[in-house]
């Protein structure tokens, strides 16, 4: 029974996964249309302006030949035949030119809103294949996980239950990180390659607004290159293998500051220790957790982190001055403070311990403590 149990989850493992990957082709091809899409519609844009501009020319002409042909009605006798057929074939033409235009004017705009729409349907697609794919991965790492469970004969309730909360946290870390890379580098350099485009064609036109043009550009991705360092420091911060936690913390603590405009106070407290690299790791990513919290809920204008180095311990205390909340409620229903529980388990993972603090009104201090052997202490 349990072979055949193996076999069938192993089968529906194997349709998920081809699941999986159709629904990437999906969102990759909805990209690139999307793509070819906002280039189609900034190619539109500056067409319906060049009609517009034309239909106003067109306009103004038409009332001239109007008046002209209103003229030589009135006082025919001073104008030869010639001259009365040519003005009124001259008007003729003229509002043929206009309504050719007006008409073409209503093509482009329908166009446009043609192409705006599917432009919002695509980015719907898009969001809803990410958010499927990512519900495809947690269930991939379950049946992955319940079969490894079966080859060993381990059925054991806890493992199975932080195991979950282990793929439940890579996930919501890897939807953040496809987010904020689909949000800003992503977003950008498409951006940048729909300007390029449109630069490229200024070159002949205007050749000095071309150029200012390029110094925009220039900012941009002096820009964008920032946002992508701070994203690969977000994941593994270089600064923490060479140079230890205190100098990492320090530079996350000048992004923070500059990217929320939360003022931060940094004190370092006892001996610096270079600690057990999975402890560093650790202890970094459980203050950038409360961090985000600070930044996403406290709504407070200040947060100050203490690190304190003592003997057979290392203390960290993440302060803020905001609108506090009840800790034993987000613990009886964790809603959308996952975080919160996946630090404390952190912590206890490390056998440590963490608590919170937080009156409602005045605040929130979060402290967690993580103590280490001697012979772990790499001074």
């Amino acid at each position: 029974m349990a072979d055949r149990l193996g076999e069938i989850m192993k089968k529906t493992l194997l349709a998920i996964e081809t699941g999986k990957e159709e629904i990437f082709h999906i969102a990759e091809t909805s990209r690139t249309e999307t793509q070819r899409l906002t280039q189609e519609l900034a190619q539109l844009r500056m067409d319906i302006s060049e009609t517009i501009k034309k239909v106003d020319q067109l306009h103004k002409l038409d009332r001239k030949m109007r008046q002209h042909l209103m003229e030589v009605s009135r006082d025919f006798k001073s104008y030869s035949e010639k001259e009365m057929i040519e003005s009124y074939e001259n008007a003729k033409e003229t509002q043929v030119q206009l309504q050719l235009y007006e008409a073409k004017e209503y093509q482009i705009r329908a166009r446009r809103d043609e192409i705006e729409r599917s432009l919002r349907q695509m980015m719907v697609t898009i969001e809803r294949a990410e958010n499927l794919m990512s519900q495809i991965s947690l269930a991939i790492n379950l049946l992955q996980s319940g079969i490894n469970e079966m080859t060993q004969d381990q059925n054991l309730e806890k493992q199975q239950e932080v195991a979950l909360r282990i793929i439940m946290a890579q996930e919501e870390e890897r939807r953040r990180v496809a987010r904020e890379i689909h949000d800003g580098p992503a977003q950008n350099l498409a951006n940048i390659v729909l300007r390029l485009e449109i630069t490229e064609k200024l070159l002949e036109l205007d050749p000095k607004q071309a150029k200012i043009e390029l110094q925009d550009l220039k900012t941009l991705v002096r820009s964008n290159l920032q946002d992508i360092r701070r994203i690969i420091f977000d994941l593994r911060p270089m600064a923490l293998d060479d140079l230890g936690i205190i100098p990492s913390l320090r530079r996350y603590m000048d992004n923070f500051q500059s990217t929320y405009k939360i003022e931060c106070e940094f004190i370092v407290q006892g001996r610096e220790k270079r600690l057990l690299p999975a402890m560093e790791v650790a202890i970094f990513r459980l203050i950038q957790e409360a961090m985000t919290n600070v930044a996403k809920h406290a709504h407070s204008e200040k947060v100050k982190i203490e690190l304190s180095f003592e003997e057979d311990i290392t203390i960290a205390r993440i302060i803020d001055f905001g609108q506090g909340f009840d800790f034993n409620a987000v613990l009886e229903n964790p809603g959308e403070h996952f975080g919160l529980i996946g630090m404390k388990e952190r912590v206890e993972m490390f056998s440590g311990q963490f608590s919170i603090i937080s009156p409602t009104g005045v605040g929130t201090t979060i402290e967690l403590s993580i103590p280490y052997k001697k012979e772990e202490n790499l001074e």
